[in-house]
């Protein structure tokens, strides 16, 4: 699939990105919540997400502009950033960026390009801030801390992720027709790429016959926050759970250890006015 679709070959099939056509692909990672893992606590740390409040795995997936899948990584823990997840894949996006020679010629003003000459572009969010000095990627500008984004800088980063939103719809899809890569995975983890790459490939023909349309971005979108709104959840009921088990302890331990009032209350007269300081 991968080296079928060249810059070549997409235009001249009329697909390119709306805004940013010297990009050959997108990529964006997809999450998928799992049970706990067994084993120590470093080792279960590894797979629980911050930003989603659960445990979980992470693949990332490059899209075409006319929606198919072209390539997916293996299986991150979920605390692994995003940008390290791509970083790992570097080797597969410069093969696949590279210029072909019958590319060369080809117009392309587009950014970064004084940066990476022979290479195209990939599209990506904001979480991948500063993949630009290793390859040719284009990201939105993130909020300097405590400023504001600029009228220009603004309209960038809207055209980035309308021309991104097709890797939400390809998830929006893939996570509407398979269950297994949708729901809690509950298998083997060493199964899981293996599962994960069929079901892509299966949505890449889907797609063939139905092409993406927008409800496909909405239900990613609406898998997202229920994602996000199991996680919360998940989040306050620890944090209800800690605050209960703080207060049974401190009653527990006033129980036990008597208050200084308590010994102020009695005074025991010993008759010697001596201080135990005393020479």
């Amino acid at each position: 699939m991968a080296s079928k679709w060249t810059m070549t070959q997409l235009r001249s099939c009329g697909h390119s990105f709306k805004n940013f056509p010297m990009a050959l692909y997108a990529v964006d990672v997809t999450f998928q919540k799992t049970n706990a893992p067994v084993g120590s606590f470093a080792e279960k740390k590894r797979f629980f997400s911050k930003k989603h409040g659960q445990y979980g795995l992470k693949v990332e997936v490059s899209v075409l502009p006319n929606g198919y899948a072209i390539n997916v990584t293996s299986a991150a823990p979920g605390s692994i950033a995003d940008l390290t997840i791509c970083e790992e894949n570097e080797g597969f996006h410069l093969v696949m960026l590279a210029k072909r020679p019958d590319e060369e010629s080809m117009h392309d003003n587009g950014r970064h390009q004084e940066q990476h000459p022979g290479s195209w572009a990939l599209l990506a969010d904001k979480g991948y801030q500063g993949l630009q000095r290793r390859l040719r990627a284009i990201t939105p500008t993130k909020k300097p801390p405590g400023g504001m984004l600029s009228s220009s800088e603004l309209v960038q980063n809207d055209k980035i992720a309308s021309d991104r939103v097709i890797v939400e719809k390809v998830f929006g899809r893939l996570k509407t027709l398979w269950a297994i890569v949708s729901d809690t995975y509950m298998w083997k983890r060493e199964n899981y790429d293996m599962f994960f790459g069929t079901c892509v490939a299966l949505t890449n023909v889907h797609i063939q016959f139905m092409p993406l349309q927008q409800e496909d971005g909405d239900e990613y979108n609406r898998y997202l926050n229920r994602i996000l709104e199991i996680g919360a959840s998940m989040k306050a009921r620890r944090s209800k759970l800690a605050s209960t088990s703080r207060e049974k302890r401190k009653m527990r331990l006033s129980t036990l250890i008597p208050s200084v009032e308590s010994f102020d209350e009695v005074y025991y007269d010993s008759g010697d006015n001596s201080g135990i300081f005393d020479e």
